[in-house]
């Protein structure tokens, strides 16, 4: 049986890894756009870029894990059932409930896995991205501008700069105008330095002076003289600042108030739960179908994938809209239901689907 079990987890495995890479890299390609509106530009670099991409494959472990195992549990057994492996294994006194049990194995510690990425590397992987965009973000805004010209990085802001050092973030002899209100400041320094704290980014200039036009009253120029100096350029939005609970670690979790981390808990646990039971789902369906049903196993893998996520993600919303915290568990609680039920018709083998199938 050993051998059994290793050849049937050894073929499971080799196409989670194929539909793990595929699924990953969709979801790349998807948020790669949005990424690049933030960081790619002039000066940074595609490697750079794909830096951050290569930080964000760990978030989306949770979610690719589940859809991976459910495709890669029905495409082996479909296709044991085509070349009439199943069949040889139960003339030979291999019962199905016994051929489940690599299932059951895989699942259990993929649903480990899902757990301790869930809840401690996707969070990790989250404060690197982010800490990794404002230092290409500062990296953008200082190579951006090109000596000896006019330059504008923000709504607002020109610069002027006779001498850039982009990695410090250094600004030598430079000139800066920004709008603000209903009035123009136009600061001349010898030097400053472009730096990025919390959600803004900021100028500290030494050694300048700052001529400020009101439209209103123009009649009132300032000129004002000042060793040191700081500006606000620029103020992060709230996407860009990576504050929400999902970037919280499994502790930090535990020690917030309020229900929006408490749903942010139970959604996670429940998602990590997830490979177990849909795998177990999927075995079940595969060797309920006739043989030759591999494009019908396909398609309901993904319809599987498709209704455990919707049904996710309204229960999380509902969760948060009513307060009931344990609800984001539901998802988990009716398709175990479903697996329970289908995986006793399973092995006692009283149950066929018949979704077009050939013998």
């Amino acid at each position: 049986m050993k051998i059994v079990y290793r050849y049937v987890s050894l073929e499971i495995l080799r196409v989670f890894f194929l539909t793990l890479g595929l699924f990953i890299f969709v979801i790349l390609m998807d948020r790669a756009s949005s990424i690049a509106e933030t960081v790619l530009g002039q000066g940074v670099s595609a490697l750079d870029f794909f830096s951050v991409l290569v930080k964000a494959v760990p978030a989306f472990l949770g979610i690719t894990i589940p859809m991976s195992f459910v495709l890669a549990v029905l495409i082996v057994f479909i296709q044991m059932g085509i070349s009439n492996e199943l069949i040889a294994l139960k003339s030979c006194g291999v019962s199905l409930k016994e051929l489940a049990r690599p299932v059951f194995t895989l699942g259990l510690l993929f649903s480990l896995f899902s757990f301790l990425s869930l809840m401690f590397v996707m969070p990790k992987s989250n404060v690197a991205m982010k800490k990794e965009i404002e230092e290409l973000l500062k990296k953008k805004i200082t190579m951006s501008i090109t000596p000896g010209s006019f330059s504008s990085n923000f709504p607002g802001v020109t610069f002027y700069a006779e001498k850039i050092y982009p990695k410090k973030g250094y600004l030598e002899n430079f000139m800066v105008t920004l709008q603000k209100g209903g009035e123009l400041i136009t600061i001349f320094a010898k030097k400053g330095v472009l730096r990025t704290e919390k959600d803004t980014v900021f100028l500290d200039i030494e050694d300048g002076s700052a001529q400020v036009l009101s439209w209103q009253r123009p009649s009132e120029f300032k000129l004002l003289n000042f060793k040191n100096y700081t500006v606000k350029l620029y103020k992060f939005s709230e996407k860009e600042q990576f504050k929400a609970v999902k970037y919280k670690d499994f502790f930090q979790l535990l020690s917030m108030e309020g229900k929006e981390p408490k749903v942010e808990l139970i959604k996670r646990t429940g998602l990590a739960f997830a490979p177990v039971i849909v795998g177990v789902l999927a075995f079940s369906i595969a060797v309920l179908i006739p043989r030759g049903s591999l494009g019908i196993g396909v398609v309901l893998s993904l319809g599987i994938i498709v209704s455990y996520y919707v049904l996710y993600t309204f229960s999380k919303k509902v969760a948060l809209k009513s307060g009931i915290v344990f609800l984001p568990l539901l998802p988990d609680v009716v398709f175990f239901l479903i697996t329970v039920y289908l995986y006793r018709q399973a092995i006692k083998e009283t149950l066929r689907f018949d979704v077009g199938g050939r013998w």
